[in-house]
C-alpha cells in the first residue's frame, strides 16, 4: 500500500490582529506583481497612495495611444515600449494598497476605470495608426477601416471591463480571475507587444484584436447571465432569497455575520493554489484534504454553533458499526442558522465548483443531511468503514470542516477503491478546527476511528448535488437510513408533517 498523500494547506485568513500590527499579503503569484510589490515596498510609509500610482498609469497609457495613433514605424515601436511600462504600472498601485492598508472603494473604481479607458483608446490609437500608415485600405476583405476595427475592438474591450466589475460586485474577486500558466495571466500577452511592433506586425494584431475581442465579450456575456441567474444570499430587507425554493417555502435572509464569514472565506481563498489543490483533487479521485481552511472567526462561531444546538443531538448506536451524536439541518436552521448561511455561501461554494469542475447545488430542502453536526462525545463513539451513497440521480459531494477537536480520532481512508487496476492507496489525517475535507461521497471509502477517554469530538458537514432529483423509493430509502442511523424519525420526518419553520 501507498502512504498517505501529501496535505496542501491554505492559509487562514487574518483574524482580528493589533492595532500597531498589520497582516502581510500572501506572496503574488504572478511575477510582474512580485516586481510591483517588492518595487513599491518603500513607499509603504511615505505619503504616496495607489491613486497617485494609478495616475501615472493613467499619462503613461495616454501616452502610448498617442504614439500608436501617429501611425509610424518608429512611433509603433515606441507606443509598445509604453504598453508595457503602462501594463506593469498597473500592478503597482493594487500592490501597494494591499501592503499598505491604503484601500477604499473610490480607489478601487478609479483603477478599474483607468484601465477600460486607457485599453479602449490604446485600440482606438492602434487603429488610427494603421489607417494613417496605409490610407484607403481595408485591412479585411470587407469595407471596415482600420479605425473602426479599431474602435470596434475597443467596445468590445469596454463591455468586458463593464461586465466583470459587475460580476465581481455580485461574486467577489475570485468570481473575475483569469486564466494564469507558469506565473502569467492572459492579460500579460500585451507584454509582447514589442515583439510585434519591431516586426511591423502592427496590422495583423488589428485584425486578430477586432476578431478575438468581440468573440471573448460573448463568452463574457454568457458568464455575466450566469452568475446573475444564481440566487445570493441579501441582507435583510432586500427581498430575495438565499436559494432556490418554491414560491411558498420563502428564505430567511442571510445576517450580517454571514456576510462577513463570506468575506473572510474569500479572503482565504486569495491565498490558495487553485491550480495546485485542483490536480491534487484530480489525482487522488477527487478527495482533497486542507489542514487549514476556514479563517478563525468563521470557526469561532461554528464552536458556538455547536454548543448551542448541543441539548438537541440524537444519540444513535448501530452494532458493528457507528456510535455516537448527530444534529439536523431542520435544527440547524431554527437554533443555528450561522450554519445554514455558511453553507450558502458564495465564496465557498465557487471554491468547491472549481474543485469538483462542475454546477453545485444545495441539496433540497427536505434533506437532514444537507449540512449537519457530528458528536462524537463518549468513549468508542465512531463509524465504521463506509462511502457516503447518493440516492440522488446526479453526484453528491461531501464538504467536512472541523468543529471541535479534542481527540486521538482519525478519519482513515482508501483512494481507487473502485478504479480497477489502480493501486488502492491509504490514508489517515485528523481535521482540527477548521480544516477540510472535501470528496464525491461514492468514491471515498472512509471510516472514523473510535473516541478515547475524556475526549471530545465535532464535526459539520455539507452536502452538495449535481442533480437533486430522487425518485420516491429513493427518497423512502434515505429517509429510513437517516432516521435509524442519524437523526431520530421526528427530525427526519418533520417535513412531511410540515412542521418546520423554513
Amino acid at each position: 500500500m501507498e502512504t498517505i498523500p501529501k496535505i496542501i494547506s491554505a492559509p487562514s485568513a487574518a483574524s482580528a490582529t493589533s492595532k500597531t500590527a498589520r497582516p502581510v499579503p500572501a506572496r503574488p503569484r504572478q511575477y510582474d506583481a512580485r516586481l510591483a510589490r517588492w518595487l513599491v515596498t518603500p513607499l509603504v510609509n511615505t505619503r504616496v497612495t495607489p491613486n497617485h500610482l494609478t495616475t501615472v498609469r493613467l499619462i503613461v497609457g495616454l501616452a502610448c495611444t498617442w504614439a500608436f495613433a501617429q501611425g509610424s514605424y518608429a512611433m509603433a515601436n515606441l507606443g509598445a515600449i509604453l504598453l508595457v511600462l503602462s501594463n506593469f504600472i498597473d500592478h503597482t498601485d493594487g500592490e501597494l494598497a494591499r501592503i499598505s492598508g491604503k484601500t477604499s472603494r473610490i480607489g478601487h473604481f478609479y483603477d478599474l476605470a483607468s484601465d477600460a479607458f486607457v485599453t479602449v483608446l490604446l485600440f482606438g490609437g492602434i487603429g488610427m495608426g494603421v489607417a494613417a500608415a496605409a490610407p484607403g485600405k481595408f485591412p479585411l476583405p470587407v469595407p471596415l477601416s482600420a479605425s473602426a476595427l479599431g474602435w470596434i475592438a475597443g467596445v468590445a474591450v469596454a463591455l468586458i471591463f463593464f461586465l466583470r466589475m459587475r460580476i465581481e460586485e455580485r461574486v467577489g474577486k475570485s468570481g473575475t480571475k483569469q486564466a494564469s500558466v507558469g506565473g502569467f495571466e492572459t492579460e500579460d500577452v500585451l507584454y509582447l507587444m514589442p515583439l510585434v511592433t519591431l516586426f511591423d506586425g502592427t496590422r495583423g494584431f488589428l485584425i486578430a484584436a477586432a476578431i478575438g475581442a468581440p468573440l471573448f465579450a460573448l463568452l463574457v456575456i454568457a458568464d455575466y447571465v450566469r452568475v446573475m441567474r444564481r440566487p445570493l444570499p441579501v441582507k435583510a430587507g432586500d427581498g430575495a432569497s438565499a436559494e432556490p425554493v418554491a414560491p411558498t417555502a420563502p428564505m430567511a435572509p442571510m445576517a450580517p455575520a454571514a456576510f462577513a464569514a463570506d468575506a473572510e472565506i474569500e479572503r482565504a481563498l486569495d491565498t490558495v493554489d487553485f491550480d495546485s489543490v485542483t490536480r491534487e483533487f484530480k489525482s487522488q479521485d477527487a478527495f482533497l484534504y486542507m489542514e487549514k481552511f476556514l479563517p478563525p472567526s468563521v470557526t469561532e462561531q461554528l464552536i458556538a454553533a455547536a454548543r448551542a444546538v448541543t441539548p438537541n443531538v440524537n444519540r444513535n448506536y448501530l452494532p458493528g458499526h457507528k456510535q455516537g451524536g448527530s444534529v439536523s439541518r431542520h435544527t440547524l436552521d431554527e437554533r443555528a442558522p450561522f450554519v445554514a448561511e455558511l453553507y450558502r455561501s458564495p465564496a465557498l461554494m465557487r471554491f468547491l465548483e472549481r474543485l469538483a469542475g462542475e454546477k453545485l447545488l444545495p441539496s433540497p430542502q427536505d434533506d437532514p443531511h444537507a449540512y449537519a453536526l457530528y458528536y462524537y462525545t463518549r468513549p468508542g463513539d465512531h463509524i465504521g468503514w463506509h462511502y457516503d451513497t447518493s440516492y440522488y440521480k446526479g453526484r453528491r459531494y461531501t464538504l467536512l470542516l472541523g468543529v471541535v477537536d479534542q481527540s486521538s480520532c482519525k478519519l482513515e481512508y482508501r483512494l481507487h477503491t473502485r478504479n480497477p487496476g489502480v493501486p488502492q492507496v491509504d490514508g489517515a489525517v485528523a481535521y482540527p478546527p477548521g480544516a477540510l475535507v472535501f470528496f464525491d461521497g461514492d468514491k471515498l471509502h472512509h471510516r472514523i476511528t473510535p473516541l478515547g477517554d475524556n475526549e471530545e469530538r465535532i464535526s459539520l458537514t455539507f452536502e452538495y448535488v449535481t442533480d437533486p432529483r430522487m425518485g420516491a423509493w429513493q427518497r423512502f430509502i434515505s429517509n429510513m437510513k437517516d432516521a435509524i442511523a442519524y437523526f431520530g424519525f421526528r427530525q427526519v420526518f418533520r417535513q412531511i408533517f410540515g412542521r418546520t419553520k423554513r
